[in-house]
């Protein structure tokens, strides 16, 4: 007898055990498409790995983006007129509509939406700074050019001060002259239509950190999780600029911490102080809109500096959209977390959780492998997610676009004359 035959042989296993467990584990999980209907797809790719959604049908997309640009053209031509400005305005539109075509076609939101909002933020930013440097010859507005610029992430931190300016201006009996309460309008219009994703759908100010954060393909720095008190520092920063501001009756954050200001109105007069002032908020932007956003691919800024985005957190109840994670679908992959850009989803031992500073920018629904996060009505899983999704789109893109509609036609003229040397 050889040692060969002595050897122990394990026990043979139960062949109908193993074919059943094979057959549960390649059960095929179905993804809805935009359409309603099932598309079976096997458990998922695994952690950090795309599965594509089915998006639409080629016509269905054609129309969506059909009427996205349509809108878009009428609320563009209605608020800025001029016949010069009509082909830049169609431009601007056509390509908001190409934006809604191809998250309908793809099925994929973020990647789409990123390149929209990236696009309108800095073009923000080119049509302003180019305008400053064309009147005065500096990057930043001086003081004599007038009044400053009407600014929603202004207004939120120092709405205390609004507030008892508009008490003055009753007693005075000047309402209608008082300025910032009539955008109040609009910011209740956005918050019913938009809720928190103004920040990742409309905001010229948010494409700025964004662009940055998608610059490599992966984070240098992994920075995912943070705990509940902590993701709660925007609303703690929030409470605190409304209460200083409206004690020393200034804006607080424009003065010292908005790495934002295209006008140095505000920066205090002594020639030490400011140069501070410029050198503290200059140092701010290039860490929370640059650097970090570059090494983590996170939006730093718009995560923890930005108080408008703690006060659409907070009124943006309002609006019932919901980014909802099914439970029977989520398998705890971490997945969602771990690509939001802003810290909204918490992981926690019953599985993620989704809080009120996610701006809908629809990352995690396209990690998602298992279709497992939706668009929802208050967090209800009644089956329409589909639908819902397809008509929060077109709001978002339709919201953005007549944003973007103020000044994006003319950074486009602005191209065309600088390529053609005028």
């Amino acid at each position: 007898m050889t040692d060969k035959d002595d050897r122990k042989f394990p026990e043979k296993p139960d062949l109908g055990q193993q074919s059943e467990k094979a057959e549960i584990e390649k059960k095929p999980v179905h993804l809805l498409d935009f359409t309603g209907n099932k598309t079976p797809c096997q458990a998922g790719p695994g952690p950090g790995k795309y599965s594509v959604p089915a998006g639409s049908p080629l016509l269905k997309s054609l129309i969506f983006g059909a009427l996205i640009a349509t809108t878009v053209t009428v609320l563009s031509t209605s608020v800025q007129r001029g016949t010069d400005l009509i082909p830049y305005q169609l431009g601007w539109s056509l390509f908001v509509g190409g934006i809604g075509f191809a998250i309908l076609r793809t099925g994929l939101i973020s990647r789409w939406r990123s390149l929209f909002f990236i696009l309108m933020a800095w073009g923000f930013v080119l049509n302003f700074k180019s305008e400053l440097i064309g009147i005065k010859s500096a990057v930043f507005a001086c003081s004599e050019q007038g009044r400053v610029p009407f600014c929603h992430i202004a207004m939120a931190s120092s709405f205390f001060n609004y507030l008892y300016q508009q008490y003055l201006a009753l007693k005075s009996g000047s309402w209608l002259l008082w300025g910032p309460l009539t955008l109040g309008v609009l910011w209740l219009v956005v918050t019913l239509s938009l809720g928190q994703a103004w920040c990742s759908w409309a905001c010229f100010y948010g494409g700025l950190d964004e662009g940055f954060s998608r610059v490599l393909k992966k984070p240098i720095w992994a920075w995912t999780n943070v705990s509940k008190k902590l993701r709660d520092f925007p609303s703690a920063l929030l409470l605190f600029l409304l209460l200083v501001s409206l004690t020393v009756f200034l804006p607080v954050y424009c003065l010292w911490l908005c790495p934002l200001k295209i006008t140095d109105a505000f920066l205090d007069t002594h020639g030490a102080v400011r140069m501070f002032q410029k050198v503290f908020f200059i140092s701010i932007g290039v860490l929370a809109i640059g650097i970090v956003p570059l090494l983590t691919r996170k939006r730093t800024f718009c995560a923890w500096l930005c108080p408008f985005g703690a006060w659409q957190a907070f009124w943006g109840r309002l609006n019932p959209l919901r980014v909802t994670i099914l439970p029977d679908r989520c398998v705890q992959c971490g997945d969602c977390a771990r690509v939001c850009p802003i810290f909204a989803i918490e992981v926690t031992e019953d599985g993620p959780k989704v809080l009120p500073y996610c701006n809908r920018c629809g990352e995690c629904l396209d990690i998602c492998a298992r279709g497992g996060i939706r668009y929802t009505l208050l967090g209800g899983t009644d089956g329409s997610g589909s639908v819902l999704r397809t008509v929060f789109i077109g709001m978002g893109l339709v919201v953005g676009g007549a944003v973007g509609g103020l000044f994006m036609p003319e950074v486009f003229r602005k191209i065309v004359f600088w390529i053609g040397g005028r």
